[in-house]
């Protein structure tokens, strides 16, 4: 399942951004996306950048996601 997720800008070259997914870095698609800036945050889904995000904002969800991946793996024992 693709999720929506922020994703961490490591490079920016000819309207894709290299982003940190996962651990790996990937490129997406950024079209749309106007001056977009190394360190800042996108919103990706299946390969496409959506949205700019603010870092709080998306540091936020990200600390929100690894909460949550914790509390289900420790459910499932």
């Amino acid at each position: 399942m693709c999720q929506a997720i922020p994703r961490l800008v490591l490079q920016v070259a000819d309207r894709r951004a290299e982003v940190l997914y996962e651990g790996t870095p990937m490129w997406v698609a950024a079209h749309g996306i106007p001056d977009l800036a190394v360190g800042e945050y996108l919103v990706v889904y299946a390969g496409q950048a959506l949205e700019r995000l603010p870092k709080d904002e998306a540091e936020e969800m990200l600390r929100f996601f690894d909460d949550l991946e914790r509390m289900v793996g420790e459910a499932a024992g």
